[in-house]
């Protein structure tokens, strides 16, 4: 029953949805508890009272035990990713194409020798990446 709270919890984007399934969920299961041990429960005071106050208290308790380990798991997360760059992890795509493989066709380009179009051909690279492998050459 709280595994099956825990898992739609974790599904949550935000702190309102979260609200909203902890309301519903509890109420959900202090009905169901309170109609089998307590037999006045079902008088509209009793109801009302009870289940109000019982709601509220519990609501906020999970909610802020979901949001505390999320807000810890994504600290946690963070540090993780920190120590691996650290560590010299490297993160993203790999380039597909190292600009120190061609700094004589860069070259020659600088120089006049060919045409832009010439060296893009020579490389095979796509105009974007061209210019990107250019401009870290450069500085």
């Amino acid at each position: 029953m709280y595994k099956d709270l825990e898992e739609l919890l974790n599904k949550c984007s935000d702190y309102d949805e979260m609200m909203y399934i902890c309301r519903n969920e509890t109420r959900r299961m202090i009905s169901e508890i309170l109609k089998q041990f307590m037999p006045y429960y079902n008088t509209p005071e009793g109801k009302i009272l009870l289940e109000e106050h019982l709601y509220g208290v519990l609501i906020q308790m999970l909610t802020l035990i979901q949001v505390s380990t999320r807000k810890y798991r994504k600290e946690r997360q963070a540090e993780g990713i920190e120590a691996a760059r650290e560590n010299g992890v490297v993160f993203g795509r790999r380039k597909k194409y190292n600009p120190d493989d061609y700094i004589e066709i860069f070259k020659k380009l600088e120089n006049g020798e060919i045409s832009k179009r010439t060296a893009r051909a020579e490389i095979g690279a796509s105009p974007n990446t061209f210019d990107k492998m250019f401009k870290e050459l450069k500085y």
